[in-house]
């Protein structure tokens, strides 16, 4: 049997939903168990600023308030994560960008040239019109390696807490 890890790099990303966090409890598990390196990415989702803007819901000022919040709010996801990484030993990288969600994380999977991609929980899709909006859906279809998405809470917060 061959010891070539086929997890080197895992790559996990965030939307600050409790899915995410989910997921990235299981990414840290993983990446403790095989020994990979382990890098984190959200996205400040700027095409949804814009469409906002556009429909008028927001004008420019508090387009740059909400999109402030939001990056904010990408920093402390990301703090939380490595915070959780940290307390199991496992170093984690991390990556705040801005753009188009699916497009920013198919760029980081190509640019890191990882082995595993892991998301959380596919959001509710009520119609076909919704699916093309789902960044998770859209992620999954886009990315150039394998995905895996997380289920199974009690499951992962057992796994991660005997790590």
């Amino acid at each position: 049997m061959s010891d070539i890890n086929p997890l080197r790099k895992i790559l996990i990303y965030i939307d600050g939903s409790e899915s995410s966090i989910l997921a990235a409890q299981f990414a840290i598990s993983m990446a403790k168990q095989f020994s990979s390196e382990l890098r984190v990415i959200y996205v400040v989702n700027e095409n949804l600023l814009n469409e906002l803007l556009k429909a008028k819901v927001f004008v420019q000022m508090e387009k740059m308030d909400y999109e402030r919040d939001l990056e904010e709010d990408g920093k402390r996801y990301i703090n939380y994560v490595t915070k959780l990484a940290d307390r199991k030993g496992v170093k984690v990288e991390t990556i705040l960008r801005k753009g188009v969600v699916h497009e920013e994380v198919a760029h980081e999977v190509e640019e890191y040239d990882c082995d595993l991609l892991i998301q959380g929980e596919l959001g509710e899709v009520l119609s076909l019109r919704d699916s093309f909006y789902e960044e998770g859906e859209r992620i999954l279809r886009k990315v150039k390696c394998p995905v895996m998405v997380v289920r199974g809470q009690d499951r992962i917060e057992k796994l991660f807490d005997e790590l």
